[in-house]
């Protein structure tokens, strides 16, 4: 890998330039709505049928219930912001055009044959492929993949490329609600933060020394300013301006920030950043979760490289760049080599778990993040060994191995609103808890 990055070729990023809105799944519903009408008011009806039936939302998680069909002023205010955020990005692309002939009542919209490429993707190799399609698109139109994995590879005070961005709660520091009254509390919960963000980043990075009380000063100084804070230690924080939420939400913003463009050095927003990170997600470029077991915050780490060739066997190529250099997702065979050595990590990193909970079935999305970073793999690519490892289990071919897969409470069974962890879709039935016997 060290050919990484080296090429006397520039490549431009223009992140910033993307629509608003995170899963690839409405790539999709535009196209296949567009399949079925071409007038633009049908498509935004079919549109929004579809997005319903897809479960999918306007933040990064998917939705756990399905709207009314009445929809109210505000939800149809959003639904067409989507629509026309998702097809303006169809169109940079040359998935879809506009008809030049268009009347003045009615605009016409129709797929391209790339259009149809994409779409046939979809329907007739799956998901996983539409994405990889997507991901061609997306980089040739951007490049923000290639300037991810650069963020990742290129800062040489990072441990494997991991970056963390650690976010925790009053209570995860001591503070309950019912006792965090008055102005002090605030600069103890401050104090008690910053030391645990110090001690964060000597842990997850190679900085040995780190000090962020100068930034504290000055966080501390924008919230007196704001008068979430007095300067009357004993009297109530804010003077009722600001909730305890409301406080702890400025926290965490701060220091995120902080550490996307003071430690990891990325130039534009967050919110730019969000919306790369969960697509690279999706297409294998990158993992991100916010439910690492025993780590509070948001892990990103890179499970493709960017090299001119390599020859092994467990990378695909899925995007050349006009450098000399290709973008390789780390998408390892299923033969016996890699399976032996997928089903090692599975057990070792169960009874890891197993030990600490001291139950004998344990949360599988858990084991999932424990083995994606162990393997460095995307999701995608655990639940298809997964499903696999467990078709051969039901076989009776797993040597010394057992493994029982059921379903918990599923997040379709309780009040949630979004679906912050997708249970593993295993012969077509949702399971997420695991247990594995070894003899």
């Amino acid at each position: 890998m060290d050919d990484i990055f080296n090429s006397k070729k520039e490549i431009v990023s223009t992140p910033t330039f993307v629509k608003k809105f995170y899963f690839l799944d409405y790539f999709y519903i535009l196209l296949k709505s567009i399949k079925s009408y071409s007038v633009e008011e049908d498509i935004l009806k079919e549109f929004i049928i579809l997005k319903n039936k897809n479960l999918l939302g306007e933040s990064k998680y998917k939705k756990l219930t399905i709207d009314d069909e009445k929809l109210t002023k505000n939800q149809m205010v959003k639904f067409v912001y989507t629509f026309h955020q998702v097809l303006s990005e169809s169109i940079d692309y040359k998935l879809v055009v506009r008809d030049n002939k268009v009347s003045e009542e009615k605009t016409l919209i129709h797929l391209t044959s790339s259009g149809e490429e994409a779409l046939n993707e979809y329907e007739g190799k799956g998901k996983i492929a539409f994405n990889f399609f997507m991901l061609k698109k997306m980089e040739e139109k951007y490049f923000s993949f290639h300037q991810l994995l650069k963020l990742c590879y290129e800062d040489n005070t990072l441990k494997n490329g991991v970056l963390i961005f650690p976010v925790y709660s009053g209570l995860k520091l001591g503070f309950e609600k019912s006792s965090f009254t008055t102005n002090q509390h605030v600069l103890d919960y401050s104090n008690a933060l910053r030391l645990k963000l110090e001690d964060d980043i000597k842990k997850y990075t190679k900085k040995q020394s780190v000090s962020l009380e100068k930034e504290e000063e000055i966080l501390l100084k924008r919230l007196k300013a704001d008068e979430a804070i007095g300067d009357d230690l004993s009297g109530s924080f804010g003077a009722n301006k600001y909730t305890y939420n409301a406080v702890l939400s400025r926290f965490r913003k701060y220091w995120l920030n902080y550490f996307l463009k003071n430690i990891y050095h990325y130039e534009y927003s967050f919110d730019t950043f969000n919306l790369w990170v969960e697509r690279a997600k999706q297409v294998g470029v990158l993992h991100t979760t916010e439910f690492f077991p025993d780590f509070s915050g948001r892990i990103i780490y890179p499970t493709s490289i960017i090299v001119r060739n390599t020859n092994n066997e467990d990378f695909r190529k899925v995007f050349e760049y006009d450098t000399g250099e290709s973008l390789y997702i780390h998408y390892p065979k299923w033969d016996n080599n890699y399976e032996d050595y997928y089903l090692r990590t599975l057990v070792d990193e169960y009874y890891i778990l197993q030990k600490a909970r001291k139950t004998h079935f344990i949360n599988l999305l858990d084991l999932k993040e424990r083995v994606c970073f162990k393997l460095r793999i995307a999701g995608f690519i655990f639940d298809e060994f997964l499903e696999k490892a467990y078709s051969l289990n039901l076989q009776g071919k797993l040597n010394k191995i057992q493994i029982s897969l059921e379903a918990d409470k599923l997040p379709y069974e309780t009040n949630a609103m979004y679906l912050k962890r997708e249970p593993v879709l295993i012969n077509g039935k949702l399971k997420n808890i695991i247990a594995i016997n070894y003899n």
